[in-house]
């Protein structure tokens, strides 16, 4: 009877020392999983500022070559002054371009998927369109605030779940 209880004993002692290696090997793994959530969250809230910046430089430009005749009317050179003016915003955005999508690769399969592929999408979809702008001046106002206000909600939602 006595070598049974002691069986027991050290059997339920390795039992709780598994589980705590178990458990605490899983804590480890979600604090890292949380910390790259948040890596990612502050790479594209940086990409999104820097990404505003430009796309209201270019706004602003495209709208006074066309309606104040500046830059001789020439709409590319307005973009060209835009472009020159944010390279340290280009810089940081395609720097940060790619550590957003290595971190998106480890992090899109966890339990908060559903946010962060609604953060990818609409980073990918502003990335693209403030990037390579492009179409009519009208097309580009109303996409400005689209894609805008759709990154901004996405990111909202995630940090809501941080």
């Amino acid at each position: 009877m006595k070598l049974f209880r002691k069986s027991i004993a050290v059997l339920c002692c390795f039992l709780a020392l598994f589980s705590f290696n178990v458990f605490s090997g899983c804590g480890n793994s979600q604090e890292k999983m949380l910390a790259k959530i948040e890596e990612f969250h502050v790479a594209v809230t940086t990409s999104q500022e820097c990404l505003d910046e430009l796309a209201d430089d270019i706004y602003t430009n495209w709208y006074n070559a066309i309606y104040k005749n500046y830059y001789g009317g020439d709409i590319n050179k307005a973009y060209a002054y835009a472009v020159i003016d944010n390279e340290e915003n280009i810089n940081i955005v395609e720097t940060n371009d790619s550590t957003i999508k290595s971190l998106y690769k480890d992090i899109r399969d966890c339990e908060l998927s559903f946010e962060i592929k609604a953060v990818m999408n609409a980073y990918s979809d502003y990335y693209e369109f403030v990037m390579n702008a492009s179409g009519s001046f009208e097309s580009y106002r109303q996409g400005k605030e689209n894609y805008k206000k759709e990154l901004a909600s996405a990111l909202r939602d995630l940090s809501n779940e941080i």
